[in-house]
C-alpha cells in the first residue's frame, strides 16, 4: 500500500488553491480535514499518496508558489489508530 502524506497549510484557503493547481500538473491530491493531532490552524489539508521523493517533490512545488506549510505527515494506520511523522 502507498503512504499517505498530509500536507498542512496555515489557511484553508491556500489548501484549496494549491489543490488545483496540483491537479492541473496531473497530481491527486484529495481534500480532508485536517486531524485534530496535526493541530487546528487549517481546517483543511491535502492528502497526497506516494513515496517520499515523489511527496518531496510535491512539497517543492508548493513552496514555489509561496505557500505557507505547517508541516508534511505521513500517516501510518496500526490496528484501528493513526499515528502521524512529520517528514518535513
Amino acid at each position: 500500500m502507498t503512504a499517505q502524506y498530509y500536507f498542512v497549510f496555515s489557511s484553508k484557503s491556500q489548501a484549496i488553491y494549491m489543490e488545483a493547481k496540483l491537479r492541473e500538473k496531473g497530481y491527486c491530491p484529495e481534500l480532508r480535514p485536517t486531524p485534530g493531532k496535526l493541530g487546528k490552524a487549517c481546517s483543511y489539508s491535502l492528502v497526497i499518496p506516494g513515496d517520499l521523493i515523489s511527496i518531496k517533490h510535491v512539497r517543492d512545488q508548493v513552496l514555489g508558489y509561496k505557500m505557507t506549510l505547517k508541516g508534511v505527515f505521513r500517516a501510518s494506520k496500526t490496528g484501528r489508530s493513526v499515528t502521524f511523522t512529520k517528514v518535513f
